[in-house]
């Protein structure tokens, strides 16, 4: 015996519900695509103000407000679904020194580490934190619908971690000056050196004199000011 049972219906209602469901999932993937753009832009903000402050000199103090113009321009505003601005107060950037690590530098372990670093100016002893953050659009409030993706806020933060004086010389000259200064990376290995051709050149002195040979020269840095060897040039015109 078969029974016929009525479904006029059901299909219907259950397209409506997957239907609201997809339409809910479609709105969180929305919400969070911004929401991760927002994040990604605070990555870049963090980065830019870490060099333009460890590489630049760019005084602290600008550093937040060329931040906040950044992300306030044209290109870089997102919006919300109904349009609003999703971070409308912009980016913010602080500085401050990591805790836990005042002094501690990397290689401190290694005897005569600290002195190396000090002779070949190899920055200071803090390691720097740049942190942007910033707050989107909405209030501190949940209420379990789909108005969440719209008026709850959240607070952002991305960091980047940086350390001053990574030793980068200006020129040649700078690069001598920092290495001629510095007694247990080039003084005292030059003056053995120095010490052990001198000894050398005066025993032999007498078999060279006969040759006409140029007298050693100790001086091992300055020569070498501006001078490339040949192979390592490329010739191009200016364009």
């Amino acid at each position: 015996m078969t029974v016929m049972i009525d479904q006029g219906g059901q299909a219907l209602a259950e397209a409506l519900v997957v239907l609201a469901a997809l339409a809910g999932l479609c709105l969180g993937i929305a919400w969070l695509g911004r929401t991760q753009d927002a994040a990604l832009q605070l990555s870049h903000a963090s980065r830019q103000a870490a060099f333009a402050w460890a590489l630049q000199d760019l005084p602290a103090v600008d550093l937040s407000s060329q931040a906040k113009a950044d992300s306030l321009a044209p290109g870089q505003r997102g919006r919300t679904r109904s349009g609003a601005a999703l971070l409308p107060d912009g980016m913010h950037v602080r500085l401050d020194a990591l805790p836990g690590w005042q002094g501690r530098r990397p290689g401190d372990p290694v005897p005569g580490a600290a002195d190396i670093r000090r002779e070949l100016e190899l920055g200071d002893e803090t390691l720097w934190r740049l942190r942007a953050h910033a707050r989107t659009a909405g209030q501190d409030r949940t209420l379990g619908d789909l108005r969440d993706f719209d008026d709850q806020a959240l607070f952002l933060q991305r960091h980047t971690a940086i350390m001053r004086g990574a030793g980068a010389a200006a020129d040649d000259a700078a690069v001598q000056g920092a290495l001629g200064g510095s007694g247990q990376v080039w003084g005292q290995a030059w003056q053995a050196a120095q010490a052990a051709g001198s000894d050398v050149d005066r025993r032999l002195q007498g078999v060279d004199a006969a040759w006409g040979r140029e007298r050693p020269r100790w001086d091992w840095l300055g020569p070498w000011t501006g001078r490339v060897p040949e192979r390592h040039l490329q010739r191009r015109s200016a364009p």
